[in-house]
């Protein structure tokens, strides 16, 4: 039993991350035609999430929540249309880590994630009129996203580690008439804090 307590201990870590998002959009009409000319912009992400080990620090389990914001630019030459979009999403994500590397402090681990995010706020820039996007289908419904990429971390100390994180993700489109899907490329820097470590300090401190 105390093995078991001791691995299970090992696994349980808390995660804060921030970064930037430069994100794109690919949107179709209902006749299937493209939208043109579109440009990428530059927003923030911020996440808490959850790992747990479930396969000797190799496989981890990951969940947790996170803000992300997208956005887009561009023009109609042919009306002389500029346009933007700027939108800010809650997601559920869930996923999985896996150790490929480890070299003294320094561990290199591939990350695939899925998540479920809904609209907090949007607006779209039409020229000089700025309009309300919640309740607009093409963006007030849940989108799914799938991310993967790569995360490498220093560990600090035995309770504490930084990390760098790179992924690519897309969202699968909304199902709707007309379609819009989201791009992004996350670059983010976050905080490890491994609780088993630290119970196991204070159990070892104070022993019955």
């Amino acid at each position: 039993m105390t093995t078991l307590f001791v691995f299970q201990a090992n696994s349980q870590e808390i995660m804060a991350e921030t970064g930037l998002s430069f994100t794109s959009f690919e949107f179709e009409n209902s006749q299937g035609e493209s939208l043109d000319n579109l440009q990428a912009t530059t927003n923030n992400y911020i996440s808490l999430g959850y790992r747990h080990d479930v396969l000797k620090d190799i496989l981890h389990i990951i969940g947790g929540l996170g803000i992300n914001s997208y956005g887009a630019t561009g023009s109609d030459d042919t009306v002389n249309n500029y346009f933007a979009w700027e939108t800010t999403y809650l997601g559920i994500y869930l996923g999985l880590d896996v150790k490929v590397y480890k070299t003294n402090k320094l561990s290199f681990y591939l990350r695939g994630t899925t998540s479920s995010e809904f609209m907090l706020q949007g607006t779209q820039t039409l020229n000089n009129q700025v309009f309300d996007l919640k309740g607009i289908e093409e963006f007030d419904v849940a989108n799914f996203f799938f991310r993967g990429g790569l995360l490498i971390q220093y560990d600090v100390s035995e309770t504490f580690s930084i990390f760098t994180k790179y992924t690519y993700g897309k969202s699968t489109g909304t199902g709707l008439d007309e379609e819009l899907k989201y791009k992004a490329h996350d670059v983010g820097f976050g905080l490890v804090i491994n609780l088993s470590k630290k119970e196991t300090e204070n159990n070892n401190k104070n022993p019955k």
